[in-house]
């Protein structure tokens, strides 16, 4: 801290930490690079650009890429980097990081996108196709790419949905055609291989059977019929004798009282 207090105070000196370096400039003209140290210079004249030259690891924003078979890809990379030459990583770019992340974007965009469903998955081929790509930046920055990686790499809900469907129809296919070549009858294969309930003995199913389940439907429905007329028909006749029976005690007690009144 006092180091740096004083070198903003007096100007005259410049504090080069570890994992740093620094590229000397005088009268606006690049010189050579400095390690870790305190480095004297002409106020005015002479400055110094620090930079970072540790590992530096580059975590790059998610990408959604289309494959050469419309297939969508779900692209998640990290890189692992370090600045060897200092003069061109202040040089030859204006911010060596942010244009390394763009090119690292570009690459793997470009490579990503000549896949197929089958390619998708060799992922060192990939990387080193992408380290391709990046070599003659290597040489023009003076950046090292150490490691080069996919923190995911996952097809998207719609592609996983239609790989899904993709493989389970070829492995319905392949059933089939087993069961097909174990002498089973195609509609019962298929309906094996699908889940179907169909009929293995389609000539059983004459007209004339269902026309007979027909005919025992129409003689249920009769037969239900005259049995609710024929309940119908008690009921009336059993209120007809209620009725009888009730006129006749009526009477009876009509003469009852008759005798009475003449005695």
């Amino acid at each position: 801290m006092l180091l740096d207090f004083l070198q903003a105070i007096t100007g005259v000196f410049v504090v080069v930490y570890d994992g740093q370096h620094a590229l000397k400039f005088t009268l606006g003209r690049a010189k050579h690079v400095v390690g870790p140290g305190v480095h004297w210079k002409w106020p005015i004249v002479q400055r110094f650009q620090l930079a970072d030259t540790r590992h530096t690891t580059l975590d790059l924003e998610p990408q959604v890429i289309q494959l050469s078979d419309d297939l969508v890809y779900e692209v998640d990379a990290k890189v692992l980097y370090q600045i060897v030459d200092l003069h061109k990583a202040i040089i030859e770019i204006d911010d060596v990081v942010q244009g390394l992340q763009n090119r690292v974007v570009l690459a793997i965009q470009r490579i990503v996108s000549t896949q197929t469903r089958e390619t998708i998955r060799d992922v060192d081929a990939m990387i080193q196709a992408i380290r391709g790509e990046l070599a003659i930046v290597e040489a023009q920055w003076g950046v090292k790419i150490l490691q080069l990686g996919f923190s995911n790499l996952s097809p998207s809900p719609a592609t996983l949905e239609i790989t899904q469907l993709d493989l389970l129809a070829r492995e319905r296919l392949q059933l089939y055609g087993h069961l097909s070549a174990s002498g089973l009858p195609g509609d019962a294969a298929v309906a094996l291989v699908t889940g179907a309930v169909v009929t293995t003995h389609p000539e059983r199913d004459v007209p004339g059977l269902r026309e007979g389940r027909r005919a025992l439907a129409a003689e249920a429905a009769r037969i239900a019929a005259e049995a609710e007329a024929g309940s119908a028909k008690k009921v009336d006749r059993s209120d007809l004798q209620e009725g009888e029976d009730g006129s006749e005690d009526d009477e009876e007690g009509a003469s009852d009282g008759a005798g009475a009144s003449r005695s």
